[in-house]
């Protein structure tokens, strides 16, 4: 779907590059705890995971085949404790029932229990130091603490999926109401806006930004994906042996329609994309991006084509598109 014309969406995409958005966003979070709950959190991701309290790590997780099943953030919350947010919690609580047996260590869903709001953008920090007890000025990328919004206790974590500066506030499920009325009297200060445009802030921003979620990986190496500097080859990990062995043959690249197309309502998530008539890969996701006022998108492509400015056509119609510089479209 195009929104070209969308004012909503365009003025929710704006308030985050500009000044702040905020958003109801809530991943699946799974907790694991107990004395092996690092060990095997370090074996199932292909980063390092941190022992250190408040510390976070982006990571992927590999199936058998050394592609990846998931990407997540996991976050040492307290010792021996840890938060693993994920989109797809019921295919990372199989991994853990995997190779937790033997071991000292328990998980537990907390989805129904924790709820979290996005508050993102260049005014993002001085938006939360005007409501928080302990200002935030000093907070690394990555980083958790606890919090306090007048009587509210808070998590904060200075993270985020629109590539702007920002953070997330957590809170019980059932304070989230509580927390929208305080993020929604701070606002008009800060020009800050809730976000009502799904497409903005899960695809739009994010792709603009080279963010891409797990279903655009599927079926990818971590270097195909773009996320080799996360892979630590010196420790173990679940699918080392088939990744050291694997030679990537295909790439998640950035690509750009032709201006002169006014849509691409014809090209849909998992269309082939072709070379001179010769398909050589799919089309994963295409979008408008309102900042750069462009149709972009990203597609898995053999290698031997991922060549920046490559001329492609995408779609059962053929639309032209070339391979992005790279799949992060705006800095």
């Amino acid at each position: 779907m195009l929104f070209r014309e969308d004012k909503v969406a365009r003025a929710d995409a704006e308030a985050v590059r500009k000044n702040v958005g905020w958003y109801c966003w809530t991943h699946d979070l799974v907790e694991v705890r107990g004395k092996d709950a690092h060990d095997l959190l370090d074996y199932i991701c292909v980063n390092v995971i941190s022992d250190t309290v408040g510390v976070s790590k982006y990571t992927t997780m590999l199936d058998d085949n050394g592609k990846i099943l998931d990407d997540t953030i996991v976050t040492c919350m307290a010792e021996n404790t840890y938060w693993v947010s994920t989109l797809y919690g019921p295919k990372f609580q199989p991994l853990i029932e995997k190779y937790a047996e033997g071991k000292d260590v328990e998980w537990e869903d907390l989805t129904e229990v924790i709820g979290m709001y996005a508050v993102q953008g260049p005014k993002s920090m001085d938006m939360l130091n005007s409501m928080l007890e302990t200002p935030i000025d000093d907070m690394k990328r990555f980083r958790m603490a606890d919090n306090k919004i007048g009587d509210l206790p808070v998590r904060i974590h200075r993270s985020g999926f629109t590539g702007e500066n920002g953070y997330e506030v957590y809170v019980k499920r059932e304070e989230l109401p509580q927390l929208h009325d305080l993020l929604a009297e701070a606002s008009p200060k800060f020009d800050a806006r809730e976000l009502q445009t799904l497409e903005v802030y899960v695809r739009s921003l994010p792709m603009e930004k080279g963010m891409a979620l797990k279903q655009d990986m599927a079926g990818l190496t971590p270097s195909e994906a773009g996320l080799g500097w996360s892979v630590h080859m010196e420790k173990d990990f679940h699918g080392k042996e088939a990744l050291a062995a694997y030679e990537d043959q295909y790439k998640l690249v950035g690509i750009v329609l032709d201006e002169g197309r006014e849509s691409y309502e014809d090209i849909a998530q998992n269309e082939p994309i072709c070379h001179k008539g010769v398909q050589c890969g799919i089309v994963r996701q295409m979008i408008y991006g309102y900042t750069l006022d462009q149709n972009i998108g990203f597609a898995i492509v053999d290698k031997k084509f991922a060549e920046p400015g490559t001329l492609l056509t995408a779609g059962p119609n053929f639309a032209k598109v070339t391979v992005a510089e790279d799949k992060k479209f705006l800095d």
